[in-house]
């Protein structure tokens, strides 16, 4: 019996070891081009636990944008998928290394994979703009080992054999949807040399074109060495229905320049006529996309790989202080042309929105980013949760829209540490003020009054004297305070009406509204919504017109401050004249 139980103890203790993990790294494509995205997948079997994330070899070859995990558990035993979706920054054969998986101890990893990138534009750091880069030579046999578009431009390039000067256009896709990216390939070929050949971009129609860089390269067609010069451009299409690309055209001198250097500094003719040539014009079919099952979240961007992200700056914060709310779209295409993000209305938080930036992603030509702000500005403490935000789009690959969605985010607000400009009197209720009468004063005995025959003797049996005497004083005192309010109040006239003189920015022209209003009528916008204000000074006698005003002004101002915007002078100084208007409004008030 205890042989039976150590032995089964032992195969417990050995069930780990039994484990068959299975590490495979696959990809969507090996051959691709350098605008073109490759997606690559690893997947981890038999492990069990949370999620343990495979090591990625160094791609010094590769971008990698987006990242995503999937994750299934049977009877114990969890498959974690991975999928990286990257863009190949250089031309020619790479080759992704080995992918290493680390577990109880053992080390697993995948087979190399060779990838071969062919040349398709080139970007800048920052910005995109045109730039030369040498393609491989094309051989009369090779075309089937090209991607989709430059076997296009090199197939139609045969049908002007012979001819020593043409051009060629083709597109990546020839009925994309509205606003799907698709790629203008345009080839100026020629076998013999020329000079002075500018060059016209085709016009369009219904599309929308941005260059995308420019290339050369070498084709043999039928024995002939043509050289050629590419433009690239990247386009997607404005509505449903027709578009036109036009013919593009190259106007050039034949032969070598007949002219010494001397004789075109000073004006000598040339021999050659001059030439065009032009590519033949293209129609394209914009498809509409479908209005079944759009979502609310979809804001016309059309592709796929994209990903998105939301993240809240700073997450703790002071009731009346303002914090970011930034959501970032990244995908393929030109995200400039898709509408903005719409943010949702959350109760207790102020929204400011600003105008969104985009910009094509570093080293990419093909896939850009768009971002958007909002300024949250809470009017209480508390703790608020931002709702996940949503972005649709539409996938033509399985021609359904798809929605991405962000983490939901939590605002803790404490109260505000900012006190009221003026000191508060009015508070006399109460009694905590740690002065309590226990007493009154001693009365004094006289023991040897004055002779009654003096008049000084006679002043206290006066009485009416005494009377007059303290009734003056009580007037005089009543009439210094009131003196001293009337006063008070007439210094915030013209304490924020030199404020206003000196404002230079909106924040100034606010504190000086909220001076006036905190000195003259107790009033502290610090600490009260602007619907309380409002009816505070409605309380006040002030018109309806007149509060309206103030909400117009205030909500500007506001939205002034806190949304990221640059402040214009003009702007300032209506701002600052409606702000004079209602200090002389409200001075007027009864």
């Amino acid at each position: 019996m205890r042989k039976l139980t150590l032995l089964f103890i032992c195969l417990i203790l050995s069930l780990p070891s039994w484990a068959q993990i299975k590490l495979s790294a696959t990809t969507d494509k090996t051959d691709l081009a350098l605008d073109d995205e490759l997606t690559l997948t690893v997947q981890v079997s038999g492990a069990n636990g949370n999620i343990v994330m495979p090591q990625l070899p160094s791609l010094p070859a590769f971008n990698v944008y987006s990242r995503e995990v999937a994750q299934s558990t049977i009877n114990g035993r969890t498959t974690s998928q991975f999928k990286y979706i990257m863009v190949p920054r250089f031309v020619g054969k790479t080759t992704i290394g080995e992918i290493t998986f680390n577990y109880q101890g053992q080390t697993y990893r995948t087979q190399p994979i060779e990838v071969r990138v062919y040349r398709g534009n080139t970007a800048p750091t920052s910005t995109p703009s045109v730039t030369t880069t040498q393609r491989p030579t094309q051989a009369d046999t090779d075309l089937s080992q090209l991607p989709p578009l430059e076997r296009e431009l090199a197939t139609r390039a045969y049908a002007h054999h012979g001819q020593p000067y043409f051009v060629v256009a083709a597109v990546s896709n020839k009925k994309p949807y509205v606003n799907e990216p698709f790629t203008l390939g345009v080839r100026f070929y020629y076998s013999k040399p020329f000079y002075d050949a500018p060059y016209q971009n085709p016009p369009l129609s219904n599309l929308f074109m941005e260059e995308a860089g420019d290339a050369q390269g070498q084709q043999t067609i039928n024995g002939i060495i043509y050289r050629y010069e590419e433009k690239r451009y990247r386009l997607a299409g404005v509505s449903a229905g027709q578009a036109t690309i036009g013919s593009a055209s190259v106007s050039f001198r034949p032969g070598s320049s007949p002219l010494s250097l001397l004789d075109r500094v000073f004006g000598g003719a040339a021999i050659e006529p001059e030439q065009t040539v032009s590519s033949t014009p293209m129609k394209l079919r914009i498809e509409p996309l479908p209005t079944q099952g759009k979502p609310t979240s979809f804001y016309g961007a059309v592709g796929t790989g994209y990903a998105f992200i939301a993240k809240l700056d700073p997450t703790h914060t002071e009731a009346g202080e303002a914090v970011t709310l930034t959501a970032t779209v990244q995908g393929p295409g030109n995200l400039k042309t898709t509408t903005d993000l719409q943010f949702p209305q959350i109760e207790g938080l102020a929204s400011y929105p600003a105008a969104p930036t985009s910009n094509y992603l570093p080293n990419s030509t093909s896939r850009s980013y768009k971002i958007f702000k909002t300024v949250l500005v809470p009017a209480a403490s508390g703790t608020y949760t931002i709702p996940a935000l949503h972005w649709s789009y539409y996938d033509p690959q399985s021609a359904t829209y798809k929605t991405l969605t962000s983490k939901p985010l939590e605002l803790t607000v404490s109260p505000s540490s900012h006190t009221a400009n003026q000191l508060d009197f009015g508070q006399t209720e109460g009694g905590n003020n740690g002065v309590q009468t226990i007493g009154q004063d001693i009365r004094y005995l006289l023991n040897d009054p004055t002779p009654g025959s003096s008049w000084l003797a006679k002043l206290p049996d006066w009485k009416w004297l005494h009377a007059l005497a303290g009734g003056w004083l009580i007037l005089c005192l009543f009439i210094a305070l009131i003196g001293k309010k009337t006063a008070a109040k007439r210094h915030a006239y013209v304490q924020a009406r030199a404020q206003l003189k000196k404002a230079t920015t909106y924040e100034h022209i606010a504190d000086a509204l909220s001076t006036y209003l905190s000195t003259k009528w107790k009033i502290s916008t610090s600490s009260l919504p602007l619907r309380a204000i409002v009816e505070a000074l409605a309380h006040k006698g002030v018109k309806t017109e007149v509060c309206n005003r103030f909400t117009n002004l205030w909500e500007k101002l506001e939205s002034a401050r806190f949304a990221p915007t640059q402040a214009d002078t003009q702007t300032l100084a209506q701002f600052t004249e409606q702000a004079r208007a209602l200090l002389k409004a409200w001075e007027e008030t009864k």
